[in-house]
């Protein structure tokens, strides 16, 4: 399966090359920055769920909200890579305890099976609100 996984250029240094070299067994990984995404205003085609870098989501999370781009994130599985799952996510608060976070220093096997079962999970049914400039 596919995945985009987003992470602009300034965090990647401090992400596992796990995401970046495409050696993840029975998976395929798109890389994109936000800015790429907030350029195009959509994902690539085919992709079966969204990794986001969790410095880049608290970066563009407002950026994604203020350009409806965030029902084009949760209609697909979302899940983040962090260095911790504290603190909190922006705006995922309610989501707290069943968000699905990989460690920044996950391994390619433990990847592959981790994103295995995650294409089993639905996509959690989670609306955020529409930005009161576009309301």
């Amino acid at each position: 399966m596919t995945f985009a996984f987003i992470c602009d250029e300034y965090f990647q240094k401090k992400v596992s090359n796990v995401w970046f070299n495409g050696e993840i067994p029975n998976h395929k990984v798109v890389n994109m920055t936000a800015d790429e995404f907030l350029e195009t205003g959509k994902l690539p085609e085919g992709i079966s769920g969204v990794l986001i870098e969790r410095s880049t989501w608290q970066k563009s999370f407002s950026m994604f909200r203020y350009f409806n781009l965030l029902p084009l994130l949760e209609e697909k599985i979302l899940a983040f890579v962090a260095n911790t799952q504290e603190p909190e996510l922006k705006s995922r608060g309610a989501m707290k305890g069943k968000e699905f976070i990989f460690p920044n220093s996950i391994n390619a096997e433990d990847a592959s099976t981790q994103l295995t079962r995650l294409l089993e999970l639905a996509p959690p049914t989670f609306t955020h609100q529409k930005s009161k400039a576009l309301a």
